[in-house]
């Protein structure tokens, strides 16, 4: 009976052996970036803010201290991390249940443009259904706008966003009424790839007549994305954290339509602070509804639309 040779039978094992190390490391960093996801969605939970959280994973290069044999870093969290680690594996459980990615802040697959512009204070945490390679896209324009667009409005809405998918951008939004559904309802409309940054967990939308509207999103191949886990309800003082994200992510911002006391300007303050160029629809009669981008442009604040719309 033919027999392999000792060499080819050495050979087989090694393939083997090289197999099964690589499937236990596999395997091994999976619970690795598990167990750190848990540990930071706990310390979340407990109430410490991003800064703090990321330094403590590492995320964040911190000067080496002297070896006084004093407990540092995690280790004089152990209390907290016991408290809420239970809730916290299971808020991640829910996640795995509905198909909920989570991003740390450390992986490859967090956006480079929140890393990048927020530094430390980038949340340690990210939670998105669907395409999240749409963040890394060369061109991501953030349209927004008032909840309460008038009829010129919404048609400078369709208009431009129109254009902007024409032109092969991302097109972002906050999936609230008014501006942004009317973005998002062209972006589907005219084939384009749309993002909504949104203030609540991902086992809810907000606001609930727009779970058509997202699941459009998400069938066209779009994404969804929060800085919040499952469970987080909406409330007011979000929406800032929402508008943040909004303009860190986006390449540009396109401001339609808001009025001087409109959330929208939250944005636009933010692509300022960011270095995120900001441009503002014109109007020929300012009106309440659009004051705010009168005063926009007046400041120095944004650019005059047309100039988003120049050739590049």
């Amino acid at each position: 009976m033919h027999r392999p040779c000792s060499k080819y039978t050495s050979e087989l094992s090694l393939d083997k052996t090289q197999s099964l190390g690589f499937a236990y490391l596999c395997v091994a960093m999976i619970e690795t970036a598990h167990e750190t996801q848990v540990q930071a969605l706990a310390l979340q939970l407990a109430g410490l803010r991003p800064r703090q959280i990321n330094v403590l994973l590492g995320i964040v290069p911190t000067p080496s201290e002297l070896p006084l044999g004093l407990p540092s870093g995690l280790d004089l969290y152990e209390r907290e991390l016991q408290r809420y680690g239970g809730e916290a594996e299971a808020i991640l459980g829910r996640c795995a249940e509905l198909g909920i990615g989570i991003h740390l802040s450390s992986s490859t697959s967090y956006p480079s443009a929140l890393r990048s512009r927020l530094g430390g204070q980038c949340p340690p945490l990210l939670y998105t259904l669907g395409m999240c390679e749409l963040l890394e896209e060369h061109r991501r324009v953030a349209v927004i706008g008032t909840r309460v667009p008038d009829a010129e409005g919404l048609a400078h809405t369709r208009s431009a966003t129109r254009e902007l998918v024409g032109q092969g951008a991302v097109i972002l939004s906050g999936l609230a009424r008014g501006c942004d559904a009317e973005v998002h309802r062209t972006c589907l409309e005219e084939g384009g790839l749309g993002v909504a940054v949104v203030a609540t967990g991902l086992d809810e939308t907000y606001p609930r007549e727009h779970t058509a509207l997202q699941n459009a999103l998400l069938g066209r191949g779009g994404l969804i994305l929060s800085e919040y886990p499952p469970g987080r309800h909406v409330d007011r003082r979000l929406f800032v954290a929402r508008d943040r994200l909004l303009a860190t992510l986006a390449t540009e911002v396109l401001v339609v339509q808001c009025g001087l006391m409109s959330g929208t300007l939250h944005t636009a303050r933010f692509a300022q602070q960011y270095g995120v160029p900001c441009f503002a629809q014109q109007y020929e009669a300012y009106g309440e509804v659009s004051e705010g981008n009168q005063w926009l442009l007046r400041e120095g604040l944004a650019l005059p639309h047309r100039e988003l719309f120049s050739p590049r």
